[in-house]
């Protein structure tokens, strides 16, 4: 058994061995080729897609294609490639899907290939490791094309990201009606009070008949109100301003539960809403209304036209 495991690990040792290959090039950078490719050689004008990260000498990570989130595309051009440093001399002499190690020389990679200054932080006699695999490789019109692929692409995930956030969120907004609704309900029962249930969730209940048609969206309305939370805080009263609030219903200009529940009123009715969360500030604190809070609501429609 043991003659056996011996003999798999020297035929996996064999088979690496066999694998691997190191190309060197004119100046003498050594590329250890790790994993071999389809033995495509480059083209010059083509559009080369890598794979690659490179570290400093401490072994610290410079820079990554997949921090950048997708291969890098790098234009092949053979004449401008031969004097722009050891970094292009090295992947020029890869093949399309082989993947690479080399090292150059800080000085050689900022200096002629950045041509930048060489950062603070790094030694000038130091060499950088590179990682790198050539994922593929493109005419120009064949790179085109494939970028529009990958836009449509990802809008498309884009649209199904945003539905799935969209499902979601009222899905969320769902079940904190519900809860509201349990405690409203609660509040309701313990109070001796029936309410109507509008599909939103909203309760209310009609303490004194109106006259005439209800308002609807897009009606300037009028209404005095006493807005408190269940446990009687009193938040907003236009009763105490002895001036009732006006504004154009079903336009957004109040809490979503406003917007219901004056909707439901005709002139000079009067009557108790009950609004879960969702349909008033949300998670949202503002003024004397911490978040996620259940308002009651005492109103009267004085107007409408």
């Amino acid at each position: 058994m043991k003659y056996n495991a011996l003999l798999a690990i020297l035929a996996i040792s064999i088979l690496s061995i066999a694998c691997s290959d190191e190309r060197v090039t004119e100046s003498g950078i050594k590329v250890k080729i790790v994993e071999k490719g389809d033995g495509t050689v480059l083209k010059d004008s083509t559009i080369l897609r890598l794979n690659m990260k490179y570290l400093n000498s401490n072994g610290n990570e410079q820079w990554s294609s997949a921090k950048a989130g997708s291969p890098v595309p790098i234009q092949y051009n053979k004449e401008v490639w031969s004097s722009s440093g050891t970094m292009y001399e090295a992947l020029e002499i890869m093949n399309v899907g082989d993947s690479a190690i080399f090292e150059v020389s800080t000085k050689d990679l900022y200096e002629t290939t950045f041509k930048t200054g060489i950062p603070d932080s790094l030694d000038s006699s130091s060499n950088v490791t590179f990682y790198a695999k050539i994922v593929s490789m493109m005419t120009l019109d064949e790179f085109q094309a494939f970028q529009k692929e990958e836009y449509e692409k990802a809008q498309q995930e884009a649209i199904k990201e945003r539905a799935a956030a969209q499902e979601k969120m009222l899905a969320d907004a769902a079940e904190v009606i519900k809860k509201d609704g349990e405690v409203i309900d609660a509040y309701l029962a313990e109070n001796n009070i029936t309410a109507q249930t509008t599909e939103s969730g909203i309760r209310y209940v009609i303490t004194q008949e109106g006259e005439g048609e209800n308002a609807t969206s897009g009606n300037q309305v009028s209404v005095h109100y006493n807005g408190t939370l269940l446990d009687g805080t009193k938040f907003d009263s236009s009763y105490d301003r002895g001036q009732p609030f006006g504004f154009v219903l079903g336009q957004g200009r109040v809490i979503m539960g406003w917007d219901e529940g004056i909707a439901l009123l005709n002139k000079g009715a009067k009557a108790t809403l009950y609004i879960p969360s969702t349909l008033a500030y949300g998670e949202r604190a503002t003024g004397k209304i911490p978040a996620n809070s259940i308002l009651k609501f005492d109103v009267e429609l004085v107007d409408f036209q």
